[in-house]
């Protein structure tokens, strides 16, 4: 029997699903995809960072149309890489992982994370011909690959250089990989009963016309103040209400804002917010996103999930750099507080006037009817 081990469908351990299912078999299976560059991407940081990086993956695709590409994450994330089309095969960070790499030799692994595990991790791959963005030496050092890794190092190094930067994320990752822009959005396809849920879910007695403007009120636990507290939400979502009269709002967070947003629900009292839980998996959540006309939200996973899923949102930031957020073309709004010197310090303030209660609601309100907009104008299209 002919066996051809090149080819992306191949599994060894099983058959693959077109033998399976159409019982074809190596000799004569039209279904054949030869494999002509085997791919290795790392990406260890917080989910909304994997997420951010699976823009890489479309270029790769470009370049590399015939590869076959693997992704290491850690377990919290791998859903999230599996919805990724472009996306062969999605590797938890565990002790069989490191058994295979020790075994597989790459044409090229892309590494862009400036943090030791990652490093080491590609340190120890062979490759064929590349190894792009972070590598460890001998003694432990992080090694850039090329200019724009080696500018990424020194942002993480000095605070001075972090706020003077004025490229995005994105376009300092397509540096690092030597890819030239457009830009794509991250990369996520929501299965479709995930999206079929969620609409039962969002629309359970209401109108499947009404605008849903979803409220992601927590900014995670490194930066707690990446989005502003339950009182300032309070008044951010009165104003909500009054001034989109036919909307609904929805709100959004993991289990650390289960307690928030129970108590923003209860002080509104209002028909008009729906508090449906934090303790969805990440596609789930993703899923309530997707039903959202437009979000509001912090520099967190949930604006990335929305950029994937070309839902505009209006993105409230203090800590952390707006400058390193790519609007992909207004779809993302940034506000920020104005003349405010300690803005991207990247730290959890104990100051009673921080970076968050310094910004008013009627430049959020304005900004969100602009994101409406952008939303019809888009469906139109």
């Amino acid at each position: 029997m002919m066996i051809k081990s090149d080819c992306r469908f191949f599994r060894g351990f099983k058959p693959c699903q077109f033998n399976k299912t159409r019982g074809q078999e190596c000799a004569d299976c039209g279904f054949y995809s030869r494999v002509a560059e085997r791919i290795l991407i790392i990406k260890l940081d917080a989910v909304g960072d994997v997420l951010r990086t699976s823009c890489i993956t479309p270029k790769i695709k470009e370049k590399y149309p015939s590869s076959y590409i693997v992704w290491i994450t850690r377990a919290e994330a791998l859903d999230l890489v599996r919805a990724n089309t472009d996306i062969d095969e999605a590797w938890d960070y565990d002790l069989s992982t490191l058994c295979y790499l020790q075994s597989y030799v790459w044409d090229y692994v892309y590494n862009c994370s400036n943090d030791h595990p990652s490093a080491a991790l590609a340190t120890l791959c062979r490759s064929r011909r590349q190894k792009i963005g972070f590598l460890l030496s001998e003694d432990g050092a992080l090694l850039p690959s090329n200019d724009t890794a080696r500018l990424w190092l020194e942002m993480a190094a000095f605070d001075s250089v972090k706020k003077a930067n004025e490229l995005s994320f994105q376009q300092i990752l397509y540096g690092i990989c030597g890819f030239s822009e457009p830009i794509h959005r991250p990369r996520l396809a929501l299965p479709d009963f995930i999206a079929t849920r969620a609409a039962s879910l969002v629309f359970h007695g209401v109108r499947e016309s009404t605008p849903v403007i979803g409220v992601n009120t927590g900014g995670g636990s490194r930066w707690p103040k990446k989005m502003p507290g339950t009182e300032q939400m309070i008044s951010v979502i009165s104003d909500i209400l009054g001034t989109f009269k036919d909307s609904q709002v929805l709100l959004l967070g993991g289990p650390q804002e289960l307690e928030k947003n129970r108590q923003i629900s209860g002080r509104l009292n209002s028909s008009r917010v729906h508090d449906l839980g934090c303790n969805h998996s990440l596609l789930e959540f993703a899923g309530l996103i997707s039903q959202c006309q437009v979000l509001l939200c912090g520099d967190t996973l949930a604006m990335h999930i929305a950029s994937a899923l070309k839902i505009p949102c209006v993105v409230l930031f203090g800590p952390t750099s707006l400058s390193e957020i790519y609007s992909y073309d207004g779809l993302i709004t940034k506000l920020a507080a104005e003349n405010l010197d300690c803005l991207v310090c990247y730290d959890d303030c104990n100051k009673n006037q921080d970076c968050m209660t310094r910004i008013p609601n009627s430049p959020i309100m304005a900004s969100l009817r602009r994101q409406l907009a952008f939303w019809r104008k888009n469906q139109v299209q």
